[in-house]
C-alpha cells in the first residue's frame, strides 16, 4: 500500500511538471521596421513615432503620411506592457529601420481593416 502510494504521488507531481509551459508573458506585437510602426493584434491598434509632437503615438488608424508597405510582412516582438516603444532602439538594431530595413522574421496574414 505505501508503495502504491508513492507511486500515485510521483504521478502527480510529474504530471505538474510536464504541464509546465515557457514563459510566454506579454503582449504580442507586429513591428514594421520599415516605418516604425508596432502593431496589436488584440487591441487592433497601432503605435507610431508623431514627428510633430515627438511623441509615440497611439491610435486605431496610422496617419496619412506613414505606409506600410507590405502588411503580411512584420517582426512579431512580445513586450509584457503596453509601452512597446521604450524598446524601440533595440528593435531597430535587431529588425533594422525604413532607410535601413532587415529582412523580417515573420511573415502572416495582415491585420484585419475595419
Amino acid at each position: 500500500m505505501k508503495r502504491v502510494m508513492i507511486l500515485l504521488l510521483a504521478a502527480t507531481f510529474t504530471g505538474f511538471a510536464a504541464n509546465a509551459q515557457t514563459d510566454t508573458t506579454g503582449i504580442e506585437y507586429r513591428f514594421y521596421p520599415e516605418a516604425n510602426v508596432y502593431f496589436n493584434p488584440q487591441t487592433k491598434t497601432y503605435s507610431w513615432f508623431e514627428q510633430s509632437n515627438a511623441k509615440w503615438t497611439t491610435g486605431i488608424k496610422l496617419p496619412m503620411e506613414l505606409k506600410i508597405a507590405n502588411e503580411n510582412t512584420f517582426n512579431t516582438v512580445r513586450y509584457p506592457g503596453t509601452d512597446i516603444w521604450s524598446s524601440n532602439p533595440d528593435h531597430i538594431k535587431l529588425y533594422g529601420n525604413k532607410n535601413n530595413p532587415a529582412t523580417p522574421k515573420t511573415t502572416t496574414a495582415p491585420p484585419p481593416r475595419k
